[in-house]
This record gives structure tokens, sequence and C-alpha cells, in this order.
């Protein structure tokens, strides 16, 4: 359990960050981009050490930090240009995190991320730009900062924070055909013919953009099963989660028929009711060591199995390693 299990679908992310303000004060956060300027605009509230702000864009980015200046002055800030989806902009963000003068980090919020694009494109690496985006550049990024972390879990905990989607229900990861080439797939790792019929999407092995965005959320949340059990001893937890659907940038690849019919089933959620979630995987104190677990509307859920099968965990880092060619222990 959460320590607050009243928090819900409706709790906004500035109460969440109240109820946790000393789990805050003095630590030092990294988030990219998607919800995280609304993130670090909590944060900044409640005496953060330093806020760490990524994005492909310094420009944008700047204006965020520009703002954070002109409202909590006493807040250091510092901007990170990250393209999540090229791992050559990856590593070289991570070698500018690694040499900061900073010892530790104690909070990283991997949020940044595409959906549903509509055409299959492919990233600057060759790979389909749902699991370059949402998937390959966080595994990359985090492990390449991964001792930054282990130094903030032995300094009280440290906590990776995937935001996944409950979209991950939609595909299974796809080890036949991974970039969606729709080429020799097994029929058990097409996406769900339930929920292809239940939002009028596509059902079969070609490429389909809820599919591919599902694939990439699965494997988050396969990663952060593995992360779970490499950094069991290591002081830092390890938590995915749905935020909830929420009206962002994200769905600007949607067609506005498609946005309609989901959100008839789907509740929206504000931008602020959309961090809270993130939040309480980062800062609840009662989750501390509780690697692997899945939160949805600020509590634990149970995962399907396409999402907690530890013998796929396992596949996929081993996968996963051999694609961005670097291997990794902790």
């Amino acid at each position: 359990m959460t320590s607050h299990p009243t928090f819900g679908e409706k709790t906004e992310g500035e109460e969440v960050a109240t109820t946790f303000a000393k789990e805050i004060k003095a630590k030092t956060s990294v988030g990219p981009n998607g919800l995280g300027a609304i993130l670090a605009r909590i944060l900044a509230t409640h005496s953060p050490a330093l806020l760490i702000l990524t994005g492909r864009s310094p420009t944008k980015v700047e204006a965020v930090t520009n703002d954070l200046a002109t409202t909590y002055p006493n807040v250091k800030t510092r901007i990170l240009q990250l393209d999540i989806s090229s791992f050559e902009s990856i590593r070289t963000a991570a070698n500018e995190v690694n040499a900061y003068p900073e010892p530790s980090i104690d909070i990283l919020v991997n949020n940044a991320g595409v959906m549903n694009i509509p055409e299959r494109q492919l990233s600057a690496n060759g790979f389909e730009m749902h699991l370059a985006s949402n998937y390959l550049g966080p595994f990359l990024f985090t492990n390449k900062i991964m001792d930054k972390l282990i130094n903030g879990g032995e300094g009280g905990g440290a906590r990776i924070v995937n935001v996944s989607s409950n979209s991950y229900t939609f595909s299974p990861f796809r080890f036949s055909d991974y970039n969606f080439e729709g080429i020799n797939v097994i029929e058990s790792e097409y996406p769900s013919k339930a929920l292809c019929e239940m939002y009028g999407i596509p059902w079969g092995p070609q490429y389909v953009p809820t599919a591919a965005y599902g694939q990439s959320k699965t494997a988050l949340m396969l990663y952060s099963l593995h992360l779970s059990k490499l950094l069991a001893a290591k002081g830092v937890t390890t938590i995915s989660l749905h935020p909830g659907a929420i009206a962002t940038d994200l769905w600007r690849h949607i067609p506005k028929e498609n946005t309609e019919q989901f959100f008839k089933i789907l509740p929206m959620k504000t931008p602020s009711q959309g961090i809270s979630t993130t939040l309480v995987a980062a800062l609840d104190p009662k989750l501390a060591g509780s690697s692997g677990v899945y939160l949805e509307d600020c509590q634990r859920k149970e995962v399907t199995e396409s999402g907690i099968n530890a013998s796929n965990a396992e596949k996929l880092w081993t996968l996963s390693e051999g694609l961005v060619k670097e291997n990794f222990s902790f």
C-alpha cells in the first residue's frame, strides 16, 4: 500500500507534494520533457537542492527555468540538452550529468516520449520511434547515470520513476518483431484483439500506432521489473506507473475522431491530476524498497502477465544491451 489510500484519480499534484514536502527538500531531481515542466514547478515550491530539466530544445527548457527563477529564486536549476531518441545525444547528456559536481541524484523521472505516430518512423539509430523514445532511450540514459543514482541510494534512498501507461495492455513486447516490420510475427505477440475492437483499431502483425506505443510501455515496465532485481541491495527503488489520460502534446498524432472515442471510455485528467501519481512514486516513503511495483491513480495496481514476466524482463535486458551496443552491471 501507499501512505495515503485516500489519494486517487482526482488528487492534485500540489496536494501530493505538500503531503511529502520533507521528501523534496534538499533533493536533486532529473525530469525529462513532457509533464516535466509541471513536475518541476510543483517540486520547486518545496525547496529541492537542484532541479535538472531536460529537452531537445534548450530554448524551450530555458523558458521553464526562467519562470522558476522568477517565482522561486532560491531554487537551483540546470538545463540538460537531450534528445531521448538519439543514442549519441543520450551518451553526451549522460557524460555531462556524470561530470556534475553533485555526487548523487535522488530522483529520476523518465516521462519523455512519443505516442501513436501515424506512419512507422525510424530513429537516427534505426529503431521504431516509439521503441527508441519511450524505452531504449530511457534504458540507455538511466543506465549511463546509474552510479549517481546508486550514490543517492546510499545517502538515504533514490527513486527511478518510469512513466509507463496502461496502454501496455495493448501489446506484449514483440521479440519476434520489435521494430514493427510486420514480418514473421508470432500471433501471440499480436496486439490485444479485444482492445483493438473496443477502440476501433486495426488488428494484425502490421504497424499499428497504438500497438507500437503499447509495446514500448510494456518494455518500460519490464525494465522496471528487472532493475528492481539488479538494484535490490543498492537503496534505489524503481517504480512504473500510468499517469492517466491527460491533454498534452502527446495526443498530437491521433485523429480527432479517435481521441473522441478514447475519451468516451477514458476519463480525462488535468495536468496537475496527471502528475500526482508520478509524485507519489517519487516521494511516498512507504514505497521505499517496493521496487517493481506499478501505480495507477496514486495507488498500487496489479499488472497483467505481459508487464510482469520476469523471464521476459531478463530476455529484454539482454536484447536491449545488444541494441544499444553496451553492457551494464551495477
